[in-house]
């Protein structure tokens, strides 16, 4: 059976999940990684590393357009918002190569790239979510969570307790979006679709401990109105591939959508961990055969525990 060969582009800190890659089916993947970082932690286990310019430095897809051929790769993942922009803005050369991508539409990038975006889609959608708050106009009160309107892993995102907080804020960081504040549980719903967008895994996973932006702990619990109502998201947005969908669980029982990130989450790991093994579903797809289903073989209750690991090389 023939290897499927996948460039990774921005792999940086991601090793966890391209060691998952090879684990899945040993020896039917051929990993290289690009990345503008001579020091990424990922270009240490891939099977071929490359260095590359940066996505907005003008050699930049030249150089990509080498390695996909000198490499003969099948497939691009894009491992951050950045090369998502990239591949978004160079789709027609990609699709013109025959390479698969697992790339939303345009109209999903520039959506989910922009909080502001996102949350006026999801008010003409009807879809919940905490409401927008301009700042110059009465508002049902405090407190307040802002972000950075196309930020990424919750750098400068603020909670804004009050008036002085807000003043603060909206003077320091006249650009971040408003939003209300919503007590609850934070979860993460890990999403993977076919190329059609055809939905196959959704995975809640609770938020239990958080780093930088980053869950160091989960739990996935399957709750069924998370999964329809993330299931109805991701077919409106005509998702494809790997996505990440965040939201909070309030003491009522409402869940309120607030980001989406069209990329493998960091926690993606518990949840092919789990059960839904994401890169055979991909390895599947790609050589023409059936995805196998994940029905009712999802770990419900299971927990990731993640800490920090560490690669030498002399």
């Amino acid at each position: 059976m023939q290897d499927i060969r996948i460039l990774f582009l921005a792999p940086n800190w991601r090793v966890s999940l391209l060691r998952s890659f090879k684990k899945s089916l040993s020896g039917k993947f051929f990993l290289v990684g690009a990345d503008s970082d001579p020091y990424s932690a990922g270009l240490n286990v891939v099977d071929q590393k490359y260095v590359i310019p940066q996505f907005v430095e003008q050699g930049c897809i030249e150089r990509i357009r080498v390695i996909c051929d000198k490499e003969n790769i099948d497939t691009i993942l894009p491992m951050t918002n950045k090369a998502i922009i990239f591949m978004d803005k160079n789709r027609e050369w990609f699709n013109e190569e025959g390479l698969a991508l697992y790339l939303a539409d345009h109209s999903a990038i520039k959506i989910c790239h922009d909080k502001r975006s996102l949350a006026v889609f999801f008010s003409e959608n009807n879809i919940t979510s905490p409401d927008l708050i301009n700042a110059k106009e009465p508002f049902p009160g405090f407190p307040l969570i802002a972000k950075e309107p196309c930020g990424e892993g919750s750098k400068n995102c603020f909670k804004v307790e009050n008036q002085t907080d807000l003043d603060f804020y909206s003077k320091k960081l006249p650009s971040h979006v408003f939003q209300k504040f919503i007590k609850g549980r934070e979860f993460s719903v890990d999403w993977f679709s076919d190329k059609n967008g055809v939905p196959i895994v959704i995975v809640p996973r609770e938020r239990l401990a958080t780093r930088g932006g980053e869950v160091m702990t989960s739990r996935i619990e399957m709750i069924p109105d998370i999964i329809e109502s993330a299931k109805n998201l991701g077919t409106l947005l005509k998702l494809r591939g790997p996505a990440n969908l965040q939201g909070i669980l309030d003491e009522s029982g409402s869940f309120f959508f607030t980001d989406i990130n069209l990329r493998f989450g960091s926690g993606v790991l518990h949840t092919i961990y789990a059960g839904a093994d994401i890169p055979r579903m991909m390895f599947q797809e790609l050589v023409g055969q059936l995805v196998g289903k994940i029905d009712n073989c999802i770990m419900d209750g299971s927990k990731m525990f993640r800490f920090h690991d560490a690669i030498f090389d002399s």
